[in-house]
């Protein structure tokens, strides 16, 4: 468990720093476009299609670290019925988002294989469109991966999302984190 856990940190890391470097990219290039329109009377070419590739790295890393923080979605109408066999349930839970993301991910592969295999290109900037492919492909394996870990050592799970905002109907203290 505790390489586990490790290993958790580390991928977390390694999430956020893509996110991060992603987001730059995407302001940046977004920025400089308005900036040179401004200054220059005409925008920077490609700059929109460079922040919309930024934005998908952000929008499928941002699933993974949502899945990180226990703040995903997740269905709460069976938790009444289910609270006998909360560890079981949530295994089950955990291994069946794990299968969900994993088939994504399957998806999200073969879509990219057959981009590459088309050589098909983005219409503006005329870069090839499978590495941007592959990270909806990462985003999803890395959930998966994150899920089936959770799965296997439950108590690696983030606190759920419930627990970080202040109940109101039974007065709890707001958990800051």
């Amino acid at each position: 468990m505790k390489s586990a856990k490790k290993f958790l940190h580390y991928l977390r890391i390694f999430e956020q720093s893509m996110c991060f470097i992603a987001f730059l990219v995407m302001a940046g290039a977004l920025m400089g476009d308005v900036l040179k329109r401004e200054f220059a009377g005409s925008g920077w070419f490609g700059a929109p299609q460079v922040g919309v590739v930024g934005m998908i790295i952000v929008s499928y890393m941002g699933i993974s670290l949502a899945s990180a923080s226990g703040s995903h979605f997740r269905p709460k109408f069976a938790d009444p019925l289910l609270s006998r066999w909360n560890d079981t349930a949530n295994r089950i839970g955990e291994f069946g988002f794990a299968l969900f993301c994993y088939f994504m991910a399957y998806i999200a592969f073969q879509v990219a294989l057959e981009s590459y295999e088309l050589e098909d290109v983005s219409a503006v900037l005329r870069w090839p469109i499978w590495p941007i492919q592959g990270v909806i492909m990462m985003g999803f394996c890395l959930v998966a991966i994150r899920h089936t870990i959770y799965g296997v050592f439950i108590d690696l799970r983030p606190e759920d999302a419930k627990n970080i905002v202040d109940d109101s109907k039974t007065n709890k203290p707001v958990n800051t984190i």
